[in-house]
């Protein structure tokens, strides 16, 4: 028969401290902060669109996870420890919380700010990065809401949260736009053969060409184009 040894198992320093000193504690905190703007910067530059609920509920899950798991799972790790994280990261996100709120270029940096995303029935493309412009998944969106070209839409917002904000024109004033269903934008031209309206593959500015060579986008400066369409919207 085994009988365990109480003191071993009841190792109340290991518990609480794990194999680390009560001095290690202050550690546990510059080490929380550190790590705390460390993960803001980094979801930052991930963009609004990889953390759609918000960067600092996302920052307090990451962290939180994290130090949840570990005293569970390593003995090295101690109670005391993780549960001092997990109060430097609720009070970290508190007093972030209370700043966006107090102080709007903080809220801005942190949440993002609304942006033109769709105007007059062609992206805004003045108004993004080309890597913060992800077509296809902005594409997906649209058709989402029933899109089929962009001359349906009068404008659109990309919220700071990543999720896009649709108003669209009345049917009798629907324009020629880019179209965004599946096999009908898949067909880009550089040369033009046939006089009509077209509409550039990278922002949707529409017009009427003439046939040539090749025709440059004013708007981007790109010059790939395809055929436009112009019908109503399906509810």
């Amino acid at each position: 028969m085994i009988f365990l040894d109480s003191e071993k198992v009841f190792d109340w320093h290991a518990i609480f401290f794990g194999q680390e000193h009560w001095s290690f504690l202050p550690q546990v905190i510059i080490k929380t902060i550190f790590m705390f703007f460390v993960v803001v910067v980094s979801l930052r530059l991930i963009g609004r669109r990889g953390i759609m609920q918000g960067l600092f509920p996302v920052l307090t899950i990451i962290m939180l996870g994290s130090s949840a798991g570990d005293p569970m799972l390593y003995k090295e790790v101690g109670l005391l420890p993780a549960t001092l994280v997990f109060l430097m990261v609720v009070l970290l996100y508190r007093l972030g919380d209370f700043l966006a709120a107090k102080y709007s270029v903080l809220e801005t940096y942190a949440e993002g700010r609304v942006r033109c995303l769709i105007k007059e029935g062609r992206f805004a493309v003045e108004n993004f990065k080309k890597e913060e412009l992800s077509k296809d998944e902005i594409l997906s969106d649209l058709r989402s809401e029933g899109i089929t070209h962009l001359g349906q839409v009068a404008t659109a917002f990309m919220e700071p949260g990543g999720q896009i904000s649709v108003f669209f024109f009345p049917d009798d004033k629907v324009k020629y736009g880019l179209p965004i269903l599946p096999g009908l934008n898949d067909e880009e031209l550089k040369e033009i053969k046939e006089a009509g309206c077209y509409s550039c593959a990278f922002c949707g500015h529409t017009t009427q060409l003439p046939p040539a060579k090749a025709h440059t986008c004013p708007v981007c400066n790109k010059n790939k184009w395809v055929k436009s369409i112009n019908e109503t919207r399906v509810t």
